[in-house]
This record gives structure tokens, sequence and C-alpha cells, in this order.
């Protein structure tokens, strides 16, 4: 029953006339590449797993936000063998990437353990600064879902063009407050 009503809210933002969609992806997918081009001008390895990791969170941020967490704006990290000129500068997106890519590091092992994961942890519950820093970027995007749907008594009709899997989730709730960690 449950998966059946949240397939009924989520089936209409999942169509095949969402091809503008589309263009998220392909421009994301031309800074990663423009990204990995000029590495290669420098003649440095570049960590692949890192170029996809940013796509993917650029993208499905964008996509299902409405607003990408611009990780791929920031510089690609150098390998620990790098020994010419650090020109990286720190980036604000690069808290956001590291906090996720750690607490899915973190989350794996709790599914091999199953119920007692608690057990490994047993000072500290290593998924939940992770969690911390990434509401610090997610949270002020579902507050402004949840606002603007305030300031529209929810009667706004929302067209099919732009509209983002949050927005479509905030219209389908009561107030939405369910999406918000607190």
């Amino acid at each position: 029953m449950c998966g059946r009503f949240h397939r009924s809210i989520t089936r209409p933002f999942f169509n095949k006339d969402r091809i503008s969609d589309f263009e998220i992806f392909d421009r994301h997918a031309d800074q990663a590449t423009a990204k990995l081009k000029d590495r290669f001008k420098e003649g440095t390895v570049v960590d692949i797993q890192d170029v996809l990791s940013r796509f993917t969170l650029d993208t499905a941020t964008e996509f299902l936000f409405g607003q990408d967490v611009n990780t791929l704006s920031a510089d690609l990290p150098y390998p620990s063998t790098y020994r010419g000129p650090n020109r990286r500068r720190k980036h604000p997106s690069d808290r956001f990437a590291s906090a996720f890519n750690r607490a899915m590091e973190y989350t794996f092992p709790r599914a091999i353990y199953e119920e007692f994961w608690p057990l490994t942890e047993f000072w500290e519950d290593t998924v939940t600064t992770q969690r911390e820093i990434t509401h610090e970027f997610i949270d002020p995007i579902i507050h402004a879902a949840l606002e603007k749907r305030n300031v529209t008594n929810g009667a706004h009709e929302m067209s099919k063009e732009g509209v983002t899997l949050l927005d479509h989730l905030v219209q389908q709730t009561d107030g939405g407050n369910w999406l918000v960690h607190h």
C-alpha cells in the first residue's frame, strides 16, 4: 500500500514529456568534460570517481531540487602523489561533497551488521555528523520550496515544465513538514 501511494504521487514527475531535463544532464556533462580536459592538459591524473561523484551530485540536486550544489565549479583535487604547485582553492561545495561521500562510506558497513550496527559505533554515530553537514546545504532548498508553497497557499498550479520533484512532493503534502529533518 505504502509503495503504491509513493509511486502515485511521484509518477507525474517522471514522464517522457520532460525532455528539457536532458539540458541539465548535458550542461553538467559539459562541465565535467571541461574539468577533465583542463587537468589532462596539465598532464596530471584525475580521480574519475571524484569527477563522476560531482557530476552526479550537481545533476541530481538540480534535477530533484531545482538548485544544484555546484560541486563541479570547484577545482578538482590533485592526487596525493602530485608534487607540482597546488593551485586548488577551497570551495564551499567541497564540504558538502566530502560529507556526502563520507556518509555513504560510513553507511555501507551498517548494512553488513544490520540491526547490530550501533555496537560498531559505540561512542559516536558517524553518519550523524555527515548528515548535519549535508543538511546545511539541503535544508535551505527545502525551506524555500515550502515557503513558495505557503506564499501561494498551495493553490498555485505548477506547469509541467520547470517543476522539480521537491516542488511536486511539497504540493502533495499538507505543509511538507515531513521533508525537513529537525
